[in-house]
């Protein structure tokens, strides 16, 4: 098991919400980019919300600043062996609470599965955050239309 370290945020001056993974999958790593494995319904599940097109890492960074979506995730590193959520230890975690200090307009933290929102509990319990449902292709409980549903009241009630 080998030490992964995660990505940095994305982050705009006047975002709203911010959006909250675990940690970036085996493929995501390998692209360098959030949400890269094409099982995963994160950019499908945006495109549909906010009827923009989120094929390219241009377009899915221009749909979050337009939308004013910070993304990161809770670890900044940990030990794990797959892209299971269940595989993550030893999580050193993101400064959460200083990426809100600077950005202040940040309004809502939404945590994308049970796994980035219980990270948030141990490590960052003061922070208020909303739970949605994993978009990973693992949570099949949920289809893209529930996402769409669930993520859409929470993205959109800002505006």
């Amino acid at each position: 098991m080998s030490r992964i370290i995660g990505f940095d945020p994305i982050t705009h001056p006047d975002d709203h919400i911010l959006i909250l993974g675990s940690m970036p999958s085996v493929e995501s790593l390998k692209q360098s980019f959030y949400y890269a494995n094409k099982t995963n319904r994160f950019w499908k599940m945006l495109e549909v919300i906010f009827d923009q097109e989120a094929d390219t890492i241009e377009q899915r960074l221009l749909l979050l600043k337009q939308n004013q979506i910070a993304l990161w995730d809770v670890c900044h590193s940990c030990l794990r062996k797959t892209s299971a959520d269940a595989d993550i230890r030893d999580v050193m975690p993101n400064d959460i609470e200083q990426l809100l200090k600077e950005h202040a307009s940040i309004q809502k933290v939404i945590c994308n599965g049970k796994t980035s929102a219980a990270l948030m509990k141990k490590f960052y319990k003061d922070i208020p955050i909303v739970v949605c449902p994993s978009t990973s292709a693992a949570n099949a409980r949920y289809c893209l239309n529930d996402l769409v549903e669930i993520y859409g009241k929470e993205l959109k009630d800002h505006e």
